[in-house]
């Protein structure tokens, strides 16, 4: 899920027009607003962004458990420590 880097963001709206949804991208204070339940995720505000002010998920630090912790958003589901690819089983053991 995108979110936005308000102290970033410099309002140009070029994110909200090349959004596919009406209304997944709001201007709120000057700044772009992502609405998540509306968002799609397609990724199309990231690449029109020309301030790098639209984040990933894995970037936005209050998701993150204990403020910096690996939680949500900061490797979780992408298989650190789990075989590294090679499947639940194989792990980190040798001898293979």
């Amino acid at each position: 899920m995108p979110w936005v880097r308000e102290d970033l963001c410099t309002g140009c709206t070029l994110c909200l027009k090349s959004c596919p949804v009406d209304g997944a991208i709001v201007m709120q204070g000057g700044k772009a607003h992502i609405n998540n339940s509306l968002c799609t995720r397609c990724g199309d505000c990231f690449s029109a962004c020309p301030v790098n002010a639209i984040r990933p998920n894995s970037e936005n630090s209050s998701l993150r458990a204990g403020g910096g912790g690996y939680g949500i958003g900061r490797g979780a589901g992408i298989g650190r420590g789990r075989g590294l690819g090679r499947g639940m089983g194989g792990g980190r053991r040798g001898g293979r």
